[in-house]
Parts: C-alpha cells; structure tokens; sequence
C-alpha cells in the first residue's frame, strides 16, 4: 500500500425493504379484470377506425379518440406469436421460480383487434405454430386478475 491510501473494506449496510407495491390500474384496466371475474372477457372500440383493443386502453393508438364503448370478445383465438422457455426466472406475481418449461404466447382471441401475451398449456415446439387456435383456462376461484386466465391450450 502506497503512502496515504487507505484500506476499502465493503461497508455492509442493513435495509429491510417493504416490496408490497400497490398499482392503480386504471379505469379500463378495473372493468376488464371486474370481467374477469365473471368469465367475461371485454375490448375498447374505437368509434372512429372501429379498432378493438384488448387489453383495453383509454386512447385508441391510431386515432388517438377517448376510447369508451366495450365489445365483448371471446375467450378463444389464434396464436400469432410464441416461444417456449426453458431457463427458470422469478415469478413476478409469486416471487417463486417458474416451473420449466412452460410456453408464452401473443393470443389474438375472437372479435379483437389486438393480441395479448399469456402463458400457454402447451411446451412442445412441435407442437405450437402461429394461425393454431387456442381457448382460455379459467381458474376455479375467481378473483378479478389477469391470472384467472391460467393458460390458454390448444383448442380441441
């Protein structure tokens, strides 16, 4: 050690962090999820291109008019997009690593304009193709969020 320098030893600073965050999500975001709960999937329409959006939004994004007419939409569609994921990563809802592998996908469902992206039943690569049709799984006890959904599977 030179003249004047001082030994760095890593300083350890205790912090308990509370990470129970809360979000507000939104006037649309309240009426789709209250859907949910009843097994009742819903998109904005635009009045003015007549775009449906689904997950809903307040502002149509090519029109940019206040979006407030709801459409009811099915809950089976075609997959537009997927992949299948084998490296385990947190889940954001329950902190715990997700089961591998397990399969994502950019469902467009019946009656949207949009697609949303959500798990999928099916893992085998072989198996999954864009244009495959797939229908929601619902989970037994409602509660109003997007996981009452619990994957869509390949419809049969």
């Amino acid at each position: 050690m030179t003249a004047g320098a001082i030994a760095a030893e890593p300083l350890g600073v205790a912090c308990p962090m509370d990470l129970g965050w809360r979000y507000a999500s939104g006037a649309a975001m309240e009426r789709f999820l209250a859907g949910l709960r009843e097994r009742r999937i819903e998109a904005l329409r635009c009045d003015g291109c007549g775009r449906r959006y689904l997950p809903p939004r307040p502002l149509c994004g090519d029109c940019r008019l206040p979006l407030d007419r709801w459409v009811p939409v099915a809950a089976a569609g075609t997959l537009e997009a997927w992949s299948v994921y084998r490296l385990p990563i947190l889940d954001g809802r329950t902190g715990e690593p997700r089961p591998t592998p397990y399969g994502i996908g950019l469902v467009r469902l019946d009656g949207a304009d949009t697609t949303i992206n959500h798990l999928l039943a099916e893992t085998d690569p072989g198996r999954l193709r864009i244009g495959l049709r797939v229908r929601a799984v619902w989970r037994e006890e409602l509660r109003g969020a997007l996981d009452d959904i619990l994957h869509f599977e390949v419809a049969r």
